[in-house]
C-alpha cells in the first residue's frame, strides 16, 4: 500500500466515524425509539465512534511518520495495513457489539476491539523502532 492510499484510507476512516457521532446525536436529539431508550445501545456506539475516530486520526499520524523517519517500503506497507485494519476493527466492534447485545452485556462482535487495539498498537511500535537500514523481516 502506497502513502497516498494510506491517507486517503485514514481520512475516510475519519470521516465515516465522524459521520457516525452526527449520525448517532441526531437519533439522541430526536429521542429515536431503540437508540435512547437502550443505555447499553447507546454506550457502544459512542465509544465506537470516538474509538474509531481517534484511531483514524493515529493512522494519519503513522502515515506522517513513516514518510518522515524513512521506513523501508516493505516494512511500511505491514505497518499501513496493521494501523487501519487495527483502527477498523476497534471502531466497527465497539459499534456492533453494542447493536447485537444480550441484556447486561455487548455483542460477540466486541471481541474484536483488542486484536484491533493490538495491531494498532503494533503499528505505532513499529513505526517507532523500524529504521531505514533494516531489512524485510523475515530476511
Amino acid at each position: 500500500m502506497r502513502a497516498e492510499r494510506h491517507h486517503r484510507l485514514s481520512l475516510a476512516l475519519l470521516a465515516i466515524f465522524l459521520a457516525s457521532g452526527l449520525w448517532l446525536e441526531a437519533m439522541i436529539g430526536l429521542r429515536a425509539g431503540g437508540w435512547v431508550d437502550d443505555p447499553l445501545r447507546r454506550e457502544f456506539l459512542r465509544l465506537g465512534h470516538a474509538h474509531g475516530g481517534i484511531l483514524a486520526l493515529v493512522n494519519l499520524a503513522i502515515a506522517w511518520s513513516i514518510g518522515q523517519l524513512g521506513t523501508p517500503e516493505v516494512w511500511a506497507a505491514k505497518i499501513r495495513i496493521a494501523g487501519l485494519l487495527g483502527a477498523l476493527l476497534v471502531g466497527v466492534g465497539f459499534m456492533a457489539g453494542g447493536l447485537m447485545h444480550g441484556p447486561t452485556d455487548p455483542g460477540p462482535p466486541i471481541l474484536v476491539v483488542p486484536a484491533g487495539a493490538l495491531l494498532t498498537l503494533a503499528a505505532v511500535v513499529a513505526t517507532a523502532l523500524v529504521r531505514p537500514s533494516d531489512r524485510a523481516p523475515g530476511s
